[in-house]
């Protein structure tokens, strides 16, 4: 009888947590199936307020989900003031370059509050790709139009 409890409690979360991803627009046009199947590689982790995600400079190796909480993505300036490029919440998601090239962090990002991010490692993501290449070519064209259109917004904003 606990395994019945037990099997409907993990099966409403598997529910919630496909709809969470199904919002994000980087998983857009996934199956209820294939976003299962992303489901098998994020790591979920909580975070304190005011924890460093990631340093600028450091090398990017994974992509993360703002499932609760808020996060800063930030800049050191001169003598080591942070200055704030942008705050996310809930179904925001970063780092998303890394995916793609395992280059030095442009930002630093920290919480603001206790948030509970989903993680996907690159070196998943690659073996997600492997085993599912047409859900991997959606993901990755999704990821090039969110890339191009914050490209455009970065261009429109420095041109004004």
């Amino acid at each position: 009888m606990m395994k019945f409890f037990k099997n409907i409690l993990m099966d409403k979360e598997f529910e919630e947590k496909v709809n969470f991803l199904k919002s994000i627009s980087l998983f857009k046009d996934l199956s209820r199936n294939s976003l299962g199947k992303l489901l098998q590689i994020i790591y979920t982790k909580t975070y304190k307020p005011k924890e460093l995600i990631f340093e600028e400079g450091k090398p990017g190796v994974a992509l993360f989900i703002i499932r609760t909480g808020e996060v800063s993505i930030f800049k050191k300036g001169t003598l080591g003031v942070e200055k704030n490029i942008t705050t996310l919440t809930e179904g925001n998601f970063f780092g998303e370059m890394s995916l793609i090239e395992e280059l030095p962090r442009s930002a630093s990002a920290k919480t603001n509050k206790e948030s509970i991010l989903f993680l996907i490692y690159k070196v998943k993501f690659d073996w997600f790709i492997e085993k599912n290449p047409r859900e991997g070519l959606k993901i990755i064209y999704n990821l090039a139009a969110i890339l191009s259109s914050r490209l455009r917004e970065t261009s429109d904003i420095a041109h004004k």
